[in-house]
């Protein structure tokens, strides 16, 4: 599927990571990452494939929290293995459709700590590093936080307030900076 390459928008990405301080990206690609580790298909082993619990304390990190946004061809692996992390310690962020209708869906339900939905417009994902039309869904972000299982609560913020939260902080202005007259 064309779409399972599309890469995540930085502002999205950011967004979450000033939230939960993301230590990898585990369904990424050598051009699409969105964290300086990562994992790819083609890592041995790969994502699907590995403990994260085990990969991640390795690195020193205790109760870390990873982002996922898996291929919309085949989500379903993915949500089981968050599903596995979650009880193992390991908290994700899950970037999908807004798609009710598939099981993938309602086991995410059961096993998230939240349910945030994106509201009032689609999110435009990146081909090559430009945005590409044709995202037919909304997005919904599934929170699973570590050792912590259902009992999930729904939120909801606008696109707009999404890219806001993600935009680069205001660069503050050198001390000796002079206003002009």
């Amino acid at each position: 599927m064309s779409n399972d390459t599309w890469a995540t928008p930085k502002a999205v990405y950011n967004a979450m990571d000033r939230e939960f301080e993301f230590c990898a990206d585990m369904a990424a690609s050598k051009e699409n990452h969105k964290h300086e580790t990562y994992w790819t298909e083609q890592d041995q082993p790969n994502s699907l494939e590995m403990c994260w619990q085990d990969a991640l304390c390795d690195m020193g990190h205790i109760n870390p929290w990873v982002w996922i946004n898996p291929p919309y061809s085949n989500i379903s692996p993915w949500v089981d293995k968050a599903i596995q992390a979650q009880a193992l310690g390991v908290g994700s962020v899950m970037l999908v459709m807004a798609d009710p209708s598939v099981k993938w869906f309602s086991k995410a339900a059961e096993y998230a700590t939240e349910i945030r939905f994106v509201t009032e417009g689609r999110l435009a994902f990146l081909e090559n590093g430009k945005p590409k039309s044709g995202n037919n869904k909304g997005s919904v972000f599934f929170i699973f936080a570590p050792k912590m299982i259902g009992n999930a609560k729904t939120t909801y913020l606008t696109r707009q307030e999404l890219l806001s939260l993600g935009k680069p902080e205001i660069e503050t202005k050198p001390d000796n900076y002079e206003l002009a007259a």
